[in-house]
């Protein structure tokens, strides 16, 4: 299963960084020495990115090719991204706050604006009510993410406490028997590595996407934590798994988006490490739980419970704001949509479509 193929992903969503993309992996993910065509669309509001996709990956199943088409963030069941293979082609949007561009532009990658599409007379003439719903928007963005920066230092704090009781020798003994007997021997290739989410911060809280899952990862491993001890093992099987020659997928909490994975996913041998707790209860049949006391000092532990309660209790006020605060710029960008898909010129996205593909 190549890497880019996993339904079960976010590419992008808010975090207590901004919002972070991860799609550019997506065209370097493609057969590099065939020169992949990537093209960034510029699109604005109003869904067309979306629209255009949909018409692109219709033309090419009626020309026999298989499209791999990449959904964005529940609440905004939009396309994200469209890769087509048998065309060395990958559509990814870029809009709005992940604001992605060419990194090699005209050498495979090209900008492609959707700005035609509209009309912007009319567009114009709400120049003011337009303004006023973007700014709403992206001040609701920052604000969420602001909270989310707050949550984590929450986060943070439970974990440098937890982690003076772990036993991390025991940790490594564990991730070196779990490596030896799941893993396969290696194979004298180090495996790659993409990025992805997970889970994704919503107007409806934090997000586990489900859908998926148990169909691509007959193998699951899960282990309750509340105190940061399941990435730190994930963290060594991810590295036993590259050594071996797996392909993996790390997939970081939101709150710490350039850290270690709060999920790993193996596609090669169908396995999937997840971390349950609190925020992100997970069920899946037949799958392996392992609690991370094992690895504390529990009484120890116990000495800074009242610490621990007063930090988790702040941490899920925190986190209820972020929501609040996304769920109201999620507000916006609808209002945003609504005007900017009134305003679409009929028929032009789909004859976009056709010129793309031609």
């Amino acid at each position: 299963m190549a890497l880019q193929s996993s339904q079960s992903c976010f590419f992008r969503t808010n975090t207590s960084e901004g919002g972070i993309s991860h799609l550019p992996e997506l065209g370097f993910a493609m057969d590099e020495s065939a020169a992949p065509r990537v093209v960034y669309i510029k699109s604005g509001y109003g869904g067309a990115a979306s629209r255009l996709m949909g018409e692109a990956a219709r033309l090419a199943e009626e020309r026999g090719g298989a499209p791999e088409v990449h959904w964005d963030a529940p609440g905004r069941e939009r396309r994200c991204a469209l890769c087509l293979p048998n065309q060395n082609l990958c559509l990814i949007d870029a809009e709005y706050p992940y604001c992605l561009d060419t990194r090699l532009p005209g050498a495979g990658e090209e900008l492609f604006s959707l700005d035609i599409c509209r009309d912007n007379a009319r567009l114009r003439g709400q120049r003011d009510a337009l303004l006023q719903l973007q700014n709403t928007w992206r001040r609701e963005l920052m604000r969420s993410a602001r909270f989310l920066k707050a949550a984590r230092a929450m986060k943070k704090d439970m974990n440098f406490v937890a982690a003076e009781t772990l036993d991390l020798p025991k940790i490594e003994r564990y991730a070196s028997r779990f490596a030896a007997r799941r893993f396969p021997a290696p194979n004298g290739r180090v495996g790659r590595e993409a990025r992805r989410f997970l889970t994704a911060v919503t107007g409806q809280g934090l997000l586990l996407r489900r859908s998926g899952l148990e169909q691509e990862y007959q193998g699951a491993v899960i282990m309750d934590d509340e105190y940061g001890v399941a990435p730190i093992l994930w963290n060594l099987l991810r590295g036993y798994a590259l050594g071996n020659g797996l392909d993996v997928i790390s997939c970081p909490c939101a709150l710490f988006p350039h850290g270690e994975p709060e999920h790993l996913l193996l596609p090669g041998i169908g396995l999937a490490c997840f971390t349950a707790n609190r925020r992100h209860p997970i069920e899946m049949n037949g799958a392996q739980r392992i609690q991370a006391g094992r690895f504390f000092d529990k009484e120890a532990l116990k000495e800074h419970r009242c610490r621990m309660r007063f930090c988790r209790r702040t941490m899920r006020e925190l986190l209820a704001e972020a929501y609040q605060a996304q769920a109201a710029a999620e507000i916006a960008h609808a209002a945003l949509d609504a005007v900017y898909a009134n305003a679409e010129l009929p028929g032009a996205v789909e004859e976009e479509a056709r010129v793309l593909l031609s």
